[in-house]
C-alpha cells in the first residue's frame, strides 16, 4: 500500500476525498489530511508518505509554498494538485516543484484514478528492482548501506528514513528494500537497536538525568523514550541504571 497525504482546506471536499474515495481499490491508504500547508508541512517533515494531494490556495501556506518547502527539504513525495484556478503560472510553478499532475476541479473520478495509477506504477517500478539487483552489485549496495548505518549512529537526535536514503541518493522507498534486502532487518528496527544501544550506554554515565539522555537519542517525550527502552530491554532506565551500578 502507497500512503497518502490530502491537504484541502473546503471540508466537504476533504472528508469526499479521505472517506469517500475508492482508495483501498487503487492499494492506496490515506495516512493524514490537513486543512492548511503548515500542518501538512510539519507532519511530512517528520513522517514518511509516498504521495500528496494538495490544493493551491490554502490557509497559512499555499500548496505550491508547501510543495517548495517539501523539495527545498529534499522530501521526494510525488504530488498530485488539485486547484479550482487554471492559471499559467500556476502549471509553471507546478513543473518546476516537479509535480507529478495538475488536475482541475470539479475532480472528475477517472482523471484522478489515472493519476494515482501511473504514480502508483511509476513508484513500484522503481521499487521492484531492488528484487531484482544483479549479485555482482552487492559489494557496491553494502557500501551504500554502510554508508547509510554511519549516519544513523552520528545522527541518532534526528536521524530518519527520508534522511537517510538522501544521504545515499536513493529514494526513501527504494533504500528502505534495500536496506531490508542487505541487512535482513528493517530500517525502523535498526534505528531503535542503535538508539537503544546509545541509551544504554549513555545510562552509565549518572552525570545525564534521563531526559537529556531521551533527546539525545530521538525521543522528544521522555515517556515514549521510557516506553520503548522497557519494551527493549524489558526494564525501565532507571532499573537499568541501578542495575549497572550494582555490578
Amino acid at each position: 500500500m502507497l500512503d497518502l497525504v490530502i491537504v484541502e482546506d473546503e471540508s466537504n471536499i476533504r472528508d469526499c476525498l479521505t472517506h469517500l474515495f475508492p482508495w483501498n481499490s487503487l492499494g492506496i491508504n490515506v495516512v493524514a489530511n490537513f486543512s492548511n500547508g503548515q500542518d501538512a508541512f510539519h507532519y511530512l517533515s517528520h513522517e514518511h508518505a509516498d504521495i500528496l494531494l494538495t490544493d493551491i490556495r490554502l490557509p497559512n501556506i499555499s500548496g505550491l509554498d508547501l510543495i517548495r518547502m517539501l523539495r527545498e527539504s529534499k522530501n521526494p513525495i510525488e504530488v498530485v494538485i488539485l486547484t479550482g484556478y487554471k492559471h499559467f503560472d500556476y502549471a509553471q510553478q507546478a513543473i518546476r516543484y516537479q509535480v507529478h499532475d495538475f488536475l482541475l476541479k470539479p475532480i472528475k473520478y477517472e482523471e484522478l484514478t489515472a493519476a494515482m495509477l501511473k504514480i502508483k506504477d511509476s513508484l513500484e517500478k522503481r521499487t521492484d528492482s531492488v528484487d531484482s539487483i544483479d549479485e555482482s552489485d552487492n559489494t557496491y549496495h553494502q557500501k551504500l548501506i554502510s554508508i547509510a548505518k554511519e549516519y544513523v549512529k552520528g545522527h541518532l537526535a534526528d536521524a530518519s528514513l527520508e534522511d537517510t536514503a538522501i544521504q545515499v541518493h536513493l529514494s526513501p522507498g527504494y533504500f528502505s528494500k534495500l536496506f531490508h534486502k542487505i541487512t535482513l532487518s528493517t530500517f525502523s528496527d535498526y534505528l531503535t537497536q542503535c538508539r537503544m544501544e546509545r541509551a544504554g550506554e549513555l545510562l552509565k554515565d549518572v552525570t545525564y538525568k534521563t531526559y537529556e539522555i531521551s533527546l539525545m537519542v530521538g525521543y522528544d517525550n521522555p515517556k515514549n523514550f521510557s516506553r520503548a527502552f522497557k519494551q527493549y530491554y524489558k526494564v525501565t532506565p532507571r532499573e537499568y541504571r541501578n542495575n549497572v551500578s550494582d555490578i
